[in-house]
């Protein structure tokens, strides 16, 4: 993915989901570094959080 991305972004950040459960990670591109959040969010029991970390990621861009 580091290689694909044209961006100057130092920490990318994706997402795995089936429709109903949420999860997400990062790579941090400096240090070569994934991290996965092990925290499942599900839709729609987690709907308002869920939403602040879409927002969230795409107010760091």
């Amino acid at each position: 993915m580091d290689t694909w991305v044209e961006s100057d972004e130092p920490i990318l950040y994706g997402a795995v989901t089936t429709g109903d459960i949420w999860q997400f990670g990062s790579f941090d591109r400096q240090e070569k570094k994934v991290s996965q959040d092990l925290m499942l969010y599900r839709v729609p029991t987690d709907l308002e959080i869920l939403m602040q970390i879409l927002v969230g990621i795409l107010m760091e861009g």
